[in-house]
Formats: C-alpha cells, structure tokens, sequence
C-alpha cells in the first residue's frame, strides 16, 4: 500500500516492502534502491542512482522493478524502470501519462497502476495484455496473488463505497471473476493469502477488517480492530501450510494485531444467539450486520515504538529449531509514498519487448553485483538478534512444511519494516492459550546501516 511521503524522516526512507516470499525488504530512499536479507540481517545490495519513491522484487531472483521520484528527470515517477541487478542492465523502460502509483509482481504477470487505469503485462516478454479502465485511484490500492495458480488482481471498483473487483488474469485478456461489497466506505488496503484463497480488505475508517473466500468472494470473517478510526498501512496472512491461519495487520496508531481465523461451525451446530441475531437484520437491511453483532477481536496486540511512524508487515514460518523461513507462497503488503498524480490519461508505452531475462539468487555471497556489493549489514539495536554470517538473497529460505510443527507449540514470527529503516521481528506463541498469546521481541535491526549512511 502507498502513504504520503514523510519529508522528515532522518532515514531518507520513501518506501519499503517485503518481497513475495518475505525473505526481503526490498526500500526505496532518497539516495536509490536497497535490498535488505531478512535472514542474514544484511543489506546486501544498493543501487544509489538517486531518489526512488516505488521498488518491487520478484521473489528472490534479480529482477526489480523502480519507480524515481521525480528529483532528476531520468528518474521521472511516470516511468517504471525493470532491470536485471546480476547483469546490471536495465530491462525495459514503461513511460505513462500519469505517476506509478503501484507496482506488483509475480511470475507470471507485472501489473502497473495509475491514478485511473491499470496495466497489465506478460512477465515473459512484458507485452501488454490488458488495460483496466478504473475509477479515481489516488493511493494505488491493488493486491495481486503471488502463487502460480489462481493469478488473481483485486482492485477497488468504486471511488465512494467499498466494492472491490476481482479479476482473474490467468488469460491474456482477463476477466472478472467476482465482486464483493467489502465496506460501506472505500476500500484502502487489500491483501491476498499466500494460496490466494482470501483476500483481506480495509477501508479509510479502519475500525472493521474483512476477509473474502474466493472464487465467489463470499465474506468468510469479520474483525475488528479498534472503535477509533486509524489508517491501516498493511495486512499480511500466515502462510499456508501453517496449522493456524492468522492475519496481521498493522495501523497507524503504532500497533500490529493479530487475528485468528476460526473455521465456521460444522454443518448441524446451533447458531450462537448473535449469530441468528446478525441473520435476521442482514436479512432485511442493505449491508450485512454481522460485524456491528459479532466481529471477532485479535488474540494479540503489538504495540510498536512511538517513532517508527508508518509499518509494513509480513510472516514468516517458525520451526522447531527456532529459525524461521517462508515458502514462496508467503504473502504482505508494502507501505510507501507514491503519491498520485494529474493529467491526462493512457496506456504505458514499451518501445520494443525484450523477454526479460533474470535467475535466482545463488547462496553465499555474489548475489548482486549493481555498484556494489553491501558486506556490512544493521547490527542488532535492541534485544536478540546479530547479524548472521552468509549474504546471498536466498539464503534461509525454508520449503512449506518443514518440520511445522502442531498447533499448540506452534510459534508464529511477525516482522514488521518501518519507513525510519528498522526492522522488528516479534514471536507470537501460545496461540491457543484461552488468556492470550504470548508476544516477545526477538530483535530490532536497522537495515540501512549504522549511521543510514547511503550509497
């Protein structure tokens, strides 16, 4: 998800992300494009070439795309640059008539958001397939699966109410696969699980999270956050294979809570009175009720430092050895600044198509090779956590199942990125205990070095 630009913080920082599988942080700053190992707790690439207000990975491999923020004209923020950081060559270059106000990737697709229009291309020649006409989306809400089967986009439908559309990109020109009236407001956040099975949705209000089974895109949970209103800046769920579902969510009022996503009851169960209650009234009202009846609260409640101003969020799977890992599936959303843009409006221009080349990152040291190579990562500020020794991008990355453990020892890992450049990591265990869960902080790493010392 994209914030306003914080011109005052210390760290430069514009944006951050994780990348698909939550092994990174990929961040944006003012003095370019930094690549941050969550596992060695290392920076282990920069590309200083200047303000960048937009960054997205493809999984571990090396290709990224950038997106400038306007200081310099080679770094106009209506220009989408993809390269290739192992070769140090750029890509292809996408020029619109309006500011990038979101990028996302997977394997299969690159989609490209602007204030009125989204663009999709094919990630193996980066052809256009598709330009989605949209209404008025200055904050570049969209969510894309990052699993290879359902490729799924989910978008605002509407300017005034909360719909959202979905699409499924699967063909070449995609279709619509569902719609679902998430909120009464408009929708500002939304978040694919790894399998791309639920979609999670927040509006400006902030106060109700939502969660939409597909393909029908029928509400399957209800949350609720808080009774005053806060921007939520990013959700993130477990990922799969994990044996509880959990969805984080992280607001503006410097917390992360932590929900459980219950099954429903079995067919044959009598309905609980607020349940039969929430029934009736949705029955003969516009809107459902069952979250002003019965939305569920979080087990847990993180509460960050007062300084680390806006987060992003991500899992990562605990093991019995207390490392912790994702699959590919793993899925978050960014926070960040791109703001939007005026003018007129149309589809991006690809002077030629070359197939876009790229490879995975090998382990050990050697991974990036754009300006050079960043041996000297954020020690340890606060509690636990050196650096690790190592330094390729892969490094750490855990297959789904490994060794998970049940779900009465399981030990979920939430790791929180900051636009002041820090990452925190914080362990969530007990998650079946009737009292609550038990929440620890494991670490605090500033990613961009002693000193935020750049490029």
């Amino acid at each position: 998800m994209a914030l306003p630009l914080q011109q005052g913080s210390k760290s430069g920082v514009l944006y951050v992300t994780f990348n698909q599988d939550c092994t990174c942080v990929a961040i944006a700053s003012q003095q370019g494009l930094h690549v941050y190992n969550v596992d060695t707790h290392r920076l282990c690439f920069r590309h200083a070439i200047g303000a960048i207000r937009a960054v997205e990975m493809l999984f571990c491999t090396s290709l990224i795309g950038f997106v400038g923020a306007g200081e310099q004209p080679a770094l106009t923020p209506r220009k989408l640059s993809v390269m290739n950081t192992t070769a140090n060559r750029l890509i292809q270059e996408l020029t619109y008539p309006t500011s990038v106000l979101a990028v996302r990737m997977n394997r299969q697709r690159l989609v490209v958001v602007t204030a009125r229009r989204v663009h999709v291309y094919s990630m193996q020649n980066l052809t256009c397939l598709q330009v989605v006409d949209t209404e008025e989306n200055a904050r570049g809400c969209c969510a894309l699966t990052c699993c290879h089967e359902p490729n799924l986009l989910a978008l605002p439908s509407s300017a005034t109410t909360g719909t959202v559309r979905i699409y499924d990109l699967a063909q070449e020109g995609g279709n619509v696969l569902s719609e679902a009236q998430a909120h009464q407001t408009p929708v500002t956040i939304l978040a694919w699980s790894g399998d791309g099975g639920l979609l999670a949705t927040a509006s400006a209000k902030g106060t109700v999270i939502r969660v939409h089974r597909l393909p029908s895109a029928a509400r399957a949970h209800s949350f609720r956050r808080g009774t005053l209103s806060a921007a939520i800046t990013s959700m993130a769920f477990s990922p799969p294979g994990a044996p509880l579902q959990l969805l984080a969510a992280a607001s503006s009022h410097g917390t992360v809570h932590v929900f459980r996503l219950e099954e429903p009851d079995p067919p044959g169960v009598l309905p609980r009175p607020a349940s039969a209650a929430a029934g009736l009234l949705t029955a003969v009202m516009r809107y459902s009720v069952g979250d002003m009846v019965e939305p569920a609260r979080n087990i847990a409640t993180i509460r960050l430092p007062t300084s680390v101003g806006a987060a992003t969020v991500a899992f990562r799977q605990s093991h019995a050895g207390g490392g912790a890992g994702d699959d590919e599936d793993a899925s978050s959303s960014a926070v960040g600044s791109p703001p939007g843009g005026a003018g007129a409006f149309g589809a991006g221009a690809a002077a030629g198509a070359p197939e876009p080349e790229y490879s995975e990152f090998p382990t050990g040291e050697g991974g990036y090779t754009a300006h050079e190579m960043a041996g000297e990562g954020g020690g340890a500020r606060g509690q636990g956590g050196g650096g690790a020794d190592g330094g390729g991008l892969a490094e750490g990355i855990r297959l789904a199942g490994s060794g998970m453990p049940p779900a009465a020892t399981y030990r979920a890992v939430v790791m929180v990125a900051t636009l002041e450049g820090l990452l925190y990591e914080y362990s969530v265990s007990e998650l079946l205990n009737p009292h609550g869960p038990k929440v620890n902080l494991e670490g605090e790493w500033s990613m961009l070095g002693s000193g935020s010392v750049l490029g």
